[in-house]
């Protein structure tokens, strides 16, 4: 009996009636996205409900590939991680380009740790949106980038707007086409940066900071 036919089976038993194309259907959204959230859009508030009525057979599909997946009940949301990679729970290092199925460069990196770095003092301070998500202003982020990181961004607009867009595709921000026409122009930082940047992975700028400061 082959995998297709094996995961078939089961699922004939599901008792909400769901078979292996709808298994299917989620798998390959997956495999193609990487992420699922289930506020985001119609189509992925029904991706997520199937998911979790298939979760251990999902598990198991992927574990046959040592894919893994990462399930935030909390905020409703799932993504994969590829094999020899490193779930967010996992992560001991700030090495993102190394931690995840996202192979992000360094431009990438940067303005990830950064973004999660503002998010974070935002969060602390209580200066976030109904749905916890933070605006900051171009500019302010541009200084976060040197102050936080040390890291001076590239000066090609192409090459920042691509780093951006691929955050915007891992769900962590949000922005608008023109947010490079003006350094007032904001980016939004989503609370789904903490599902890719977690505390250990911050820790050691915001300690750097606190040392610099003192």
């Amino acid at each position: 009996m082959n995998i297709y036919n094996k995961f078939d089976d089961e699922l004939k038993n599901n008792p909400k009636g769901h078979d292996i194309e709808i298994f299917s259907d989620v798998v390959n959204y997956l495999l193609e996205r990487g992420v699922i959230i289930r506020e985001d859009t119609t189509r992925e508030t029904e991706l997520y409900d199937y998911f979790v009525d298939f979760e251990n057979h999902i598990e198991d599909f992927f574990a046959i590939m040592r894919v893994q997946v990462y399930h935030n009940s909390d905020q409703q949301n799932v993504r994969i991680f590829a094999p020899a990679s490193k779930t967010p729970d996992e992560v001991n290092g700030v090495e993102v380009s190394n931690s995840f199925s996202q192979k992000l460069n360094n431009e990438e990196s940067a303005y990830l740790i950064a973004l999660a770095i503002i998010y974070d003092q935002k969060l602390r301070s209580n200066a976030i949106l109904d749905d916890y998500s933070v605006e900051v202003e171009f500019e302010e982020f541009s200084i976060a980038l040197s102050s936080s990181l040390g890291y001076i961004p590239t000066e090609n607009k192409t090459e920042r707007k691509n780093a951006l867009t691929t955050l915007k595709r891992l769900r962590a921000v949000d922005f608008s086409e023109n947010v490079f026409e003006s350094s007032d122009n904001v980016l939004i930082i989503r609370k789904y940066i903490r599902d890719l940047v977690r505390d250990n992975m911050i820790d050691p700028y915001m300690e750097d900071r606190i040392n610099n400061e003192d």
